[in-house]
């Protein structure tokens, strides 16, 4: 049995990576994919003493299951207190955060209950973005100057020095309002009028870049696409802030020996199977890392430079299971 952890929308990446499954798959392959949401409108039975979990009326042997893809679970909106449990009941975020506790902690269950399955990826090993960047360095990789500050005088005394963008400590999410929608982007820094304190904020020192990389690491293969952003004050900070009417020329990219290496040595010590790495070349030609995103989206890579990733991941989830259902027979 095959399963796959993912959400139940806007996640083309893990439909693409199914079809190319249930093509290459051979007859007696069973595939389950369980999206987040799935847990609260679908059956779904765990009895921890007798060691039993079925999920839509489908029985899901910890002995039988062979492989795991955790690709993701859900977006934090999908829930909703309705109608709230008393008419003036000022606690309802309070017991939102309860109720994503008890998913979370499901989650992190399944991880040990099915501990006999190779798992591609897991729940727990979301990333530390700042830890990353140290472990990067330690790896003997170029990362931007990073600063970590609530204080005001603090920010306009480096941006008097430097040029400073800044961008989410963890990872970005999109804001919803009514009919309208927010994303977080990279931002440059300029002087904060106001004196005293502010939420915790991220600082970098801006590379003046030559080029962006977005990269896709998988089976001990990085498939590297620059993206020449540079040159469109659109996407000249943040490539995501995309220019429909013309887009960022993005090419296949080789990356060198030296910087593969280091990645691979970073990947290994994160205990990564599958990611999506961000870097920048600078003007001088000197390569920083950016961030890994153990569950990034790698479409964008795959198909403007004809890699055919989907196809690759799916691949490569039927070679870990032979792989251990060959142990299993042995």
């Amino acid at each position: 049995m095959i399963i796959i952890f993912s959400k139940n929308y806007g996640e083309n990446t893990t439909d693409n990576v199914l079809n190319w499954l249930y093509h290459h798959k051979k007859n007696h392959e069973v595939i389950v994919r369980i999206n987040g949401d799935d847990l609260l409108s679908k059956d779904f039975y765990i009895d921890i003493s007798n060691s039993e979990f079925n999920f839509n009326n489908q029985k899901i042997d910890n002995q039988i299951v062979n492989t795991i893809w955790f690709r993701r679970t859900f977006d934090e909106d999908f829930l909703n207190i309705e109608p709230k449990i008393f008419n003036e009941f000022h606690n309802n975020k309070i017991l939102e955060n309860h109720l994503f506790s008890e998913l979370r902690t499901i989650y992190r269950f399944l991880e040990s209950f099915l501990d006999n399955s190779v798992w591609i990826n897991t729940y727990s090993e979301s990333l530390n973005k700042l830890k990353t960047l140290k472990l990067a360095e330690k790896h003997g990789l170029n990362i931007p100057d990073t600063y970590i500050t609530n204080k005001i005088e603090i920010i306009n005394k480096l941006a008097a020095g430097k040029s400073l963008i800044t961008k989410p400590i963890s990872d970005a999410v999109t804001l919803f309002d009514n009919d309208s929608h927010y994303m977080m982007y990279t931002s440059e820094v300029s002087e904060i009028k106001n004196e005293g304190h502010i939420f915790p904020t991220k600082l970098q020192n801006k590379i003046d870049k030559k080029f962006e990389l977005r990269i896709f690491y998988i089976d001990d293969v990085f498939y590297s696409m620059a993206i020449f952003s540079q040159n469109d004050n659109k996407t000249k900070v943040d490539f995501r802030n995309y220019n429909y009417k013309k887009s960022n020329r993005s090419v296949p990219y080789k990356l060198p020996v030296k910087i593969e290496s280091r990645l691979k040595e970073l990947v290994k010590e994160l205990n990564l199977k599958t990611c999506s790495i961000d870097m920048i070349v600078s003007k001088d030609e000197e390569y920083y890392f950016l961030e890994i995103n153990p569950v990034g989206q790698f479409g964008m890579v795959s198909k403007p430079c004809n890699y055919h990733l989907e196809e690759q991941m799916a691949l490569y989830i039927l070679k870990n299971y032979e792989e251990n259902n060959n142990k299993i027979k042995k």
